[in-house]
């Protein structure tokens, strides 16, 4: 054994390290190959078909609804990241974008994808607030929010229960 630690360089701790890590792999590749553990019997291919099958009809309908050529090409980018990264494209996305009842935001701290929440607020809208807040500074009371270009009277009515000033 000493003269094991004398060529190896290694201390004593280490070998019995070294040692259990090689007992556990053997244990391992015993317990694989003996059967004594029968493999999981289960076939994903259905499964895994099923799967791609729905994500490139659901990029199909995207493409046949996209009739500009630059929307095509879009699509065509966005499925073949899709492919790669196995995500799939949410058509109901809308359906996300809505917020609770009773739910409040803040609309100095707020981010784009929280103010698009809102009653009648777009992507395009929450990001004209976001401008308007870092360029003027924080609203004071909420109705502030009326000097945002394109938040009239009728927009405030909507959103007004949902939105605060903190």
């Amino acid at each position: 054994m000493k003269k094991l630690l004398a060529k190896t360089g290694l201390t004593n701790k280490e070998l019995l390290v070294i040692g259990f890590l090689l007992l556990t792999f053997l244990a391992g590749i015993v317990i694989k190959y003996s059967g004594w553990k029968k493999p999981n019997e289960y076939d994903y291919a259905e499964t895994d078909k099923n799967f791609e099958r729905k994500l490139k009809s659901s990029f199909d309908e995207l493409k046949s609804a996209a009739p500009d050529s630059n929307q095509l090409t879009r699509a065509n980018e966005i499925s073949a990241l899709a492919d790669s990264l196995g995500i799939l494209y949410e058509k109901n996305s809308t359906e996300l974008k809505s917020i609770k009842p009773g739910a409040k935001i803040n609309i100095n701290t707020a981010f784009a994808a929280d103010l698009a929440m809102l009653p009648g607020i777009g992507d395009v809208m929450a990001e004209r607030i976001i401008e308007f807040r870092d360029q003027n500074g924080s609203f004071k009371k909420p109705e502030d929010i009326m000097k945002v270009k394109g938040i009239g009277d009728k927009k405030f009515e909507k959103i007004k229960d949902f939105v605060v000033v903190e």
